[in-house]
């Protein structure tokens, strides 16, 4: 199964992707070495967590998409990734 990946802010959805193998974000916890990268795949747990702002990369097969994202709260839950902005 892939991978759909939504970025929301306060405007609404501002991007939608489907058909990802991975996509890689950087965390803002303190538990963790802040900045570093999380990569999510298909089947991956649920999950919720802060991101920083960062260049979020989508991966399909070969092909890397790099988007510029803002802080926010990332959750994964049943194949899809969703990033709620909030900056």
């Amino acid at each position: 199964m892939a991978l759909t990946f939504d970025i929301v802010s306060a405007k609404g959805l501002d991007l939608h992707e489907e058909r990802l193998d991975r996509v890689v974000v950087r965390r803002r916890e303190e538990r963790f070495v802040p900045g570093s990268e999380f990569a999510i795949c298909s089947g991956h747990a649920p999950l919720l967590m802060q991101t920083q702002p960062c260049e979020a990369r989508l991966v399909r097969g070969e092909q890397v998409t790099v988007v510029e994202c803002g802080a926010g709260v990332l959750e994964v839950l049943d194949n899809r990734v969703t990033l709620a902005l909030t900056s």
